[in-house]
């Protein structure tokens, strides 16, 4: 994570495809940034948490809350939150850009304005307004959602059209459904929000509902025509024992000079009862209420249409005409205000595009061994440390029977699922593979010993130290070994340091071996593949995505693969048609994850790598509809992000094959994707496709 100091710099960073602008704002606990989306180039807010923060347990809490709660809402009332994340300049949200005051610098506007410095709406400005937070509320209410942390700054009026946003989900909880809270950034009994508009049930640390919200919407009516907070105090302590013991005083209501001033006093009483169920049942009640408040502006009358009728023929003939030109009109200006309506984006954390599909996996094969010859071997491993240690410089044939009795006895403990003691026993041949380096093994030496290791290929004389077969069988078991006892949670302490520098030190090994010359030349293809295999899913679960490529790039080669294929025919099997079908198979997979991988990297200078894989998989019966669809889409996400002519014609068509075997998130997203590539070819033809499926 950046500190405070490299926040300056941000100005013409790119993040995710969003290009920093520059700085507009700083609250509490962020800082805002505005930004443009470089390929639909519409502008947006970046909300950094700032970077004292960021180790803060409780405010990356609430960050990534603001983030789940708004994400999950789609309303004109509410900002809209495009995508959220990590990264270097720390965690982030990208949300819709509003250009506009918050009421609060509204009313600090007007008390600047003000002779007596009294800042306030009128009865007029004021009921539109908060009838739009309500219904931005009442469309929160329904996802379950409760705001908590009403107050003037949180309401947005814009200053285009003079429309209302509420914003800052930050400490938003999710209401109870069926006796049990949905989610939630607090325990009961922990109090979160602004004391001077918050409930009683708030502030006594209470379960909340919507209408702890109504309760705050009374003490913002309150101030906003009258300039003055509901309650007031020396500290936030005294303000909440008020708002749970005093009842309000409301008399201010009562002066104003406005044919709507009882009515409206009678709602904020309601609003301010004490206990919830006095207060209006929900947001819809108070709409109705709020409607039902004479303005001034709607008791003006116009009689000039009545002194000035035309004929009635006249009027007859025009009328249908009229209805006509009025029915074209309010369709076009449907048709317009769908079209520019954004689409609500899914998160791509949430779909895990930054995965390369399809998963990578790999299953480690030890040597099975009876009852008998197990014992016999794990009996006589002890002698090991005599052999070891006992010798300065042991002979090859001393080395090699360490070394194949080590490799036989950690394929016992990895078949009887002791996986931290086989990585350990995988390690020490490594290990006496280092320690022995001067000693040579000769064609000589080979002919006096057994001629097989322990998985049954020929032993291969090797001018350098040690053993290429023996190497490549302890790497490709240690590193199996110690990823299952990492995934079964084996080792006492899998997070302990003496585990992860075992960890790191194989894994390290492991790397020098796939860099070995001598390993690429004469080692095993069949071992070496599974070396890369397991090495390349084990970068791609821990994200080194850039590492896993490029040996990826290694393992599909086409003298490797090759090689590995004339290495598969030498070898027996029983059904050599099924062999080369799950060769093939895997292949596939790896072509298709190493397509994805160059999408991740946005690396769009080769030949469209995901062409192979798919055709092949279409044709596969061992292939799930669900895995082929999720690469189509991925595949559509390429086409459409390389940006040119016939890419977007070809990213729609894409996106629609795979809607079919998508379902949930992603099948919605895949939808507004495939609407995003077909407006830039056919806008009525997008049109059509977005009413279609409900865009």
């Amino acid at each position: 994570m950046t500190d405070s100091n490299d926040r300056k710099k941000l100005t013409g960073l790119t993040l995710d495809r969003w290009e920093i602008l520059d700085r507009i704002g700083e609250g509490g606990m962020s800082e805002v940034y505005r930004a443009r989306h470089v390929i639909m180039n519409k502008f947006g807010a970046v909300k950094f948490l700032k970077a004292d923060l960021s180790q803060d347990e409780t405010a990356v809490k609430r960050f990534q809350q603001e983030a789940m709660t708004s994400g999950s809402l789609a309303h004109p009332n509410v900002v809209q939150v495009y995508d959220c994340g990590a990264s270097e300049q720390g965690f982030y949200l990208i949300l819709e850009f509003l250009e506009g005051l918050s009421l609060e610098d509204l009313l600090i506007e007007r008390a600047d304005a003000d002779e007596e410095g009294i800042g306030r709406l009128s009865i007029d400005e004021a009921i539109p307004i908060f009838i739009k937070v309500c219904q931005g509320l009442a469309h929160a209410h329904s996802r379950g959602i409760v705001h908590r942390d009403l107050k003037p700054s949180n309401i947005m009026i814009l200053r285009q059209n003079n429309d209302v946003k509420i914003v800052d989900f930050g400490i938003a909880k999710f209401m109870m459904t069926a006796g049990r809270e949905l989610n939630s950034l607090t325990k009961t009994g922990e109090v979160f929000g602004s004391p001077l508009y918050m409930s009683p049930e708030q502030c006594r640390g209470r379960q909340l509902d919507g209408r702890a919200d109504i309760y705050s919407l009374g003490c913002l009516m309150y101030e906003a025509v009258t300039g003055r907070k509901l309650m007031a105090g020396r500290n936030p302590t005294e303000v909440m024992l008020k708002h749970v013991e005093k009842k309000p005083d409301l008399t201010a209501l009562e002066s104003l000079n406005h044919v709507g001033a009882p009515l409206l006093h009678a709602i904020v009483a309601r609003c301010l009862e004490k206990e919830p169920e006095s207060r209006f049942a929900d947001v819809e009640e108070l709409i109705a209420a709020l409607e039902e408040v004479p303005l001034t502006s709607s008791s003006k009358k116009t009689t000039a249409a009545r002194d000035n009728q035309v004929e009635q023929s006249g009027f007859s003939i025009m009328t249908p005409l009229l209805v006509l030109a009025a029915l074209v009109t309010v369709l076009l200006m449907g048709v317009a205000v769908f079209a520019l309506w954004p689409v609500p984006k899914i998160p791509e954390h949430q779909l895990k595009l930054k995965d390369p599909q399809p998963l990578l996996t790999y299953t480690y094969r030890p040597r099975l061994f009876d009852a008998r010859r197990k014992k016999e071997l794990l009996e006589v491993q002890p002698t090991l440390d005599f052999l070891r240690g006992g010798v300065k410089e042991p002979s090859p044939e001393n080395l090699l029977k360490i070394c194949r009795l080590n490799l036989n006895c950690a394929d016992i403990k990895y078949a009887d699922q002791r996986y931290e003691k086989a990585g350990k026993d995988f390690a020490d041949v490594l290990d006496d593979l280092k320690k022995y380096k001067d000693v040579k093994i000769g064609v000589d030496v080979l002919d006096k010993l057994d001629k097989t290791v322990s998985d049954g290929t020929r032993l291969v004389a090797s001018e350098r130290q040690g053993n290429i077969e023996l190497s490549l069988k302890a790497n490709l078991g240690a590193v199996a070994a110690y990823r299952a006892a990492q995934r079964n949670s084996q080792p006492r302490d899998s997070a302990t340091d003496s585990f992860n520098n075992d960890m790191r030190e194989v894994l390290h090994d492991a790397e020098d071996a796939l860099n070995d010359v001598h390993i690429e030349k004469y080692g095993d293809p069949v071992v070496l593949n599974d070396l890369l295999t397991v090495f390349i899913v084990h970068m791609e679960d821990n994200h080194e995505l850039e590492k896993a490529r490029r040996y990826l790039e290694r393992n599909l080669s086409v003298e490797f693969l090759q090689r590995l294929a004339d290495r598969r025919r030498n070898i027996s099997s029983s059904d050599l048609e099924q062999d080369e079908h799950a060769n093939k198979l895997e292949e596939i997979n790896k072509r298709a994850n190493l397509a994805d991988l160059y999408r991740i990297a946005e690396k769009f200078d080769k030949e469209d790598p995901y062409l192979e894989p798919l055709e092949y998989m279409q044709n596969e019966p061992q292939i799930e509809k669900s895995l082929l669809s999720r690469l189509r889409f991925r595949h559509g996400l390429y086409l459409l992000e390389r940006e040119k002519g016939d890419y977007f014609r070809q990213a729609a068509a894409e996106f629609e094959r795979a809607l079919p075997g998508l379902t949930g998130s992603e099948k919605t997203a895949c939808a507004s994707y495939a609407y995003e590539a077909k407006k830039h070819y056919d806008w009525f033809g997008s049109l059509l496709f977005r009413f279609h499926n409900g865009i």
